[in-house]
């Protein structure tokens, strides 16, 4: 094993994270830590080319050309190999989402009081319910699940919000991604939770999910990617049922709510952490 890695630390003004680990673990990152807008991607010694940072930047630079970010900077700094994959484990524990709803990840232990336990094991450090966004949108799906709801969950990732909505009582949930680790992450997932007999799992993007109308549609995706889907979106709920939005940062939110309004939904809740806002929606029949 090499004692020595390079830490490369990306932060942008927006969540664009999954896009640069689909980007890097392409060219040879063995393991990333996620903290909000901030990512550390990690390489061990003998992988580490100085291209990939000239790399990086121009990937960078691609993404606000196609404005899903504004600024980003790059840190390329040596560290000692520490065991830092369990010193981040270390780090992690489990979340009371709400009152009645846990994460926890399958090394630790949770000993509180909350009625549904999910068990998430990310590959590559997210997805664990530490992110704002999951948090807020859990409490939406705990809000509004009612029981024997079908589900579309778009940019599934660990597949933490499709186990979440099964656990609350949804009677289905289709689950797509883009994005392999992702797909292969979902899927361990989902088999952890005894889930796998409700939740459909495809590889793909929206248009990959079952041409049909769901009663609530839930998608945790930045703001550029939510314009850009809109219509699709909008094809998929069903008249009068939800629309559960994350990924928006509040100084975006007014254009998502113009936008998803114009298009034929109304308002119904906005709900905010931190930087982040999640918002639902429900569709205005014959919008």
């Amino acid at each position: 094993m090499t004692d020595k890695y390079l830490q490369l630390k990306i932060s942008t003004d927006q969540q664009v994270n999954d896009l640069i680990v689909g980007f890097l673990s392409d060219v040879g990152a063995e393991g990333f830590v996620e903290e909000s807008n901030e990512l550390s991607c990690y390489f061990a010694d003998r992988k580490w080319n100085p291209s990939f940072r000239t790399d990086v930047n121009e990937f960078l630079n691609s993404l606000k050309k196609q404005e899903k970010i504004r600024s980003f900077t790059i840190e390329v700094s040596e560290i000692r190999n520490q065991d830092w994959n369990r010193q981040w484990e270390d780090t992690v524990v489990p979340v009371e989402v709400t009152k009645n709803v846990a994460i926890k990840p399958s090394w630790k232990e949770y000993e509180g009081d909350a009625k549904i336990v999910i068990e998430i094991d990310p590959k590559m450090s997210f997805g664990t319910g530490h992110h704002e966004t999951t948090r807020m949108m859990i409490r939406l799906l705990e809000k509004f699940i009612k029981g024997n709801e079908k589900i579309l969950d778009i940019g599934t990732g660990t597949g933490v919000l499709a186990i979440a909505a099964i656990k609350l009582g949804a009677r289905t949930c289709v689950a797509i991604d883009n994005d392999d680790w992702s797909i292969d992450n979902a899927r361990e997932n989902i088999k952890k939770n005894g889930v796998e007999s409700q939740i459909e799992l495809e590889k793909g993007d929206l248009t990959s999910a079952p041409n049909s109308e769901f009663d609530i549609v839930v998608a945790n995706l930045n703001r550029n990617t939510l314009l850009y889907i809109r219509d699709e979106i909008y094809s998929r709920c069903a008249n009068d049922r939800l629309l559960l939005l994350t990924g928006v940062l509040t100084l975006d939110e007014e254009d998502v709510i113009r936008s998803y309004v114009e298009r034929g939904f109304s308002l119904v809740e906005t709900i905010r952490e931190a930087e982040w806002s999640a918002l639902a929606f429900k569709k205005v029949a014959h919008g």
